[in-house]
């Protein structure tokens, strides 16, 4: 073999070699560009917002005091139980109504020295459903039919209807401090009047109260909130008294002086989340605690405490309570 023969055979493998090398490396870097540059899975979106809240809630109190003035009892242990379901079906900021949900709920009371041979300490058991919405951001607003049953019997079934309305200040100015201004009316349908010597169905009395409310979560990062309810009640004389006689000192035949005010009250209440305690995932704990002050502006529900056994007469009967409770409970 010639000397060029062998140049040209050594050429030829070279630029074999070559081209066999560069489409080699093409090919591992088209790989791996196509590798590199593949789009990422992505991430499985977030699970919707629960749109279903329970709460429970239980209050151990010296005396069970109705917000409408009623001193259903002032011996012993008062056991409120109260809880339920919230659905929240609506929700959208940017209408005129934010927000619609629907509420249903129990409320027990046990009265430690009722000792009834049939139910017990079991004194009171209501329950309820409720309507609520948000209107242009700040104004709450609903109607709550409720029904009050008496296990030992005291009273008859009496079934009512409350519609109220409370502007949300808080909503509007993002402040720590907030009043929350309401007005709720409650109505009476039928059964035994609610304040025991006043009308029987078909009257009503208004509620005029505010809620002032300090957070101070959002001042020093404790989960505490301290609150001020308070409120008066006002209304039709006859929705207080419908025409029984006892306000006498002496004597069961004096009529009552008629009055369109009811009971005026006001109050501390300290609430705490406990979710430095309780872990979330078990729910929104707290504990509360509290006094509240009230003074009976209506000589008709001085009477009715001869009824509900809290006074012995009309004389011995209490203007001035005070209400002392402790609790807890959880929202999920």
């Amino acid at each position: 073999m010639t000397f060029k023969r062998v140049a040209a055979a050594c050429v030829g493998a070279a630029l074999s070699l070559a081209i066999t090398s560069f489409g080699s490396g093409a090919f591992a870097a088209d790989t791996t560009t196509t590798t590199t540059w593949k789009p990422a899975e992505p991430p499985p979106p977030p699970p919707p917002p629960l749109d279903i809240h329970g709460f429970f809630d239980v209050t151990f109190a010296n005396d069970y005091m109705t917000p409408r003035g009623l001193l259903v009892t002032n011996t012993g242990l008062t056991t409120q139980i109260v809880s339920g379901l919230t659905f929240s079906l609506y929700k959208n900021p940017d209408t005129w109504i934010n927000s619609f949900s629907v509420t249903v709920g129990t409320f027990n009371d046990l009265w430690s020295q009722q000792n009834h041979v049939q139910v017990g300490s079991w004194n009171e058991f209501d329950w309820w459903v409720s309507a609520d919405w948000t209107i242009a951001k700040y104004w709450k607003t609903g109607v709550t039919y409720i029904t009050f049953l008496s296990p030992p019997g005291n009273f008859r079934q009496e079934r009512n209807v409350e519609p109220y309305i409370r502007f949300d200040d808080g909503a509007l100015t993002g402040w720590a401090f907030t009043i929350n201004a309401y007005v709720k009316l409650f109505y009476a349908i039928a059964g035994d009047s609610t304040v025991v010597v006043g009308n029987q169905g078909d009257t009503y009395d208004v509620e005029i109260g505010m809620v002032p409310t300090l957070d101070l979560k959002k001042i020093t990062g404790v989960p505490l909130t301290i609150a001020a309810p308070t409120w008066v009640t006002v209304g039709p004389s006859s929705y207080w008294n419908r025409g029984v006689t006892g306000c006498g000192p002496t004597t069961t035949i004096e009529p009552c002086s008629l009055s369109n005010a009811g009971v005026f009250t006001t109050g501390l209440a300290l609430k705490e989340t406990l979710d430095w305690w309780i872990p979330t995932r078990w729910g929104t704990w707290y504990a509360k605690g509290g006094v509240q002050y009230y003074h009976i502006i209506n000589d008709s529900l001085l009477l009715a405490q001869t009824f509900t056994g809290t006074a012995n007469s009309y004389a011995a009967a209490h203007r001035e309570v005070w209400v002392g409770y402790g609790g807890l409970g959880f929202t999920f």
